[in-house]
């Protein structure tokens, strides 16, 4: 078993080392004021029912506000207005919760004033959901109407716990340039993200992805071997290939939606919107 262990603290260092070297990808022409906007992509229009909110989507660890492309798409078709966000004052993709929250409250804000409208809708993926939801707890806003969370790791993801000790077991010493931090200690099973309280005004919903290593690999995940996959049944994890599917759904006061059967890379396809859009239509 310590063999294992060893084993699975070199996966997960080599997973981190090469994800540090991902190109990252340039932002699309704002809208709107393209001094003002807080949006890398989106259509930000009037919203003439009242039922459609604005939704705000937020990407995860180390991710580009593209992975949003098909979402955009769905949401345009539906006329419901949108605004993908990119960090920008906090070391995006690499900020810190607390960092990406502050930023949060403005953007918030900025769309209310945008549409015309006093609520939002906010959908996020991965740790893009700690930061809403740390968001959330710091203000206690009523202007977040729900939070959807996309393979959220809301109780840690010891995929995060073990790169950390990789990193110290390599004797590294973050920060550098091999670890996303701070984002990364965001993930950890035990982090003050992970702890955020209730902000009783919003509705709390979560899409976990459901994988089964026995029957399917994971295609965009960077760790997706026959290896790596035996090792994760043997040690009992059955998730989305990073975040145990009881880790996004942890909290007693959060709604679950239908899982999805695809790896946490790939949770933002037309079947998780389905799932989503009548909240977001605002029929649910």
């Amino acid at each position: 078993m310590h063999n294992k262990r060893g084993l699975f603290l070199i996966i997960s260092a080599v997973i981190t080392i090469s994800l540090s070297f991902t190109p990252s990808l340039g932002s699309s022409v704002n809208i709107a004021n393209a001094q003002s906007s807080p949006c890398v992509n989106g259509e930000i229009i009037s919203s003439h029912s009242s039922n459609i909110l604005p939704v705000i989507l937020i990407h995860g660890y180390f991710e580009p506000s593209s992975i949003w492309s098909v979402w955009e798409d769905l949401l345009s078709q539906n006329n419901i207005p949108f605004c993908t966000v990119s960090f920008h004052q906090s070391d995006d993709p690499c900020g810190s919760a607390k960092d990406h929250a502050g930023e949060l409250a403005q953007i918030v804000q900025q769309v209310k004033s945008m549409t015309g409208q006093d609520k939002v809708n906010i959908v996020a993926h991965s740790k893009g959901g700690l930061d809403s939801r740390v968001y959330l707890d710091n203000t206690n806003t009523p202007d977040v109407a729900n939070l959807i969370m996309i393979g959220t790791p809301n109780g840690g993801s010891p995929l995060a716990d073990n790169t950390i000790l990789a990193n110290l077991w390599l004797k590294f010493s973050p920060p550098n340039s091999f670890f996303c931090t701070p984002a990364l200690f965001d993930l950890a099973t035990g982090a003050a993200a992970t702890m955020a309280n209730q902000n009783t005004h919003t509705n709390y919903w979560t899409i976990a992805g459901d994988w089964v290593p026995l029957l399917q690999f994971c295609s965009a995940s960077l760790i997706d071997t026959p290896g790596s996959n035996y090792l994760r049944l043997v040690l009992g994890l059955n998730n989305d290939g990073i975040v145990p599917v009881e880790s996004v759904e942890s909290q007693q006061y959060f709604h679950h939606l239908s899982p999805s059967n695809h790896c946490h890379q790939d949770l933002l396809g037309d079947g998780e919107y389905k799932v989503a859009e009548p909240i977001l239509l605002g029929k649910q």
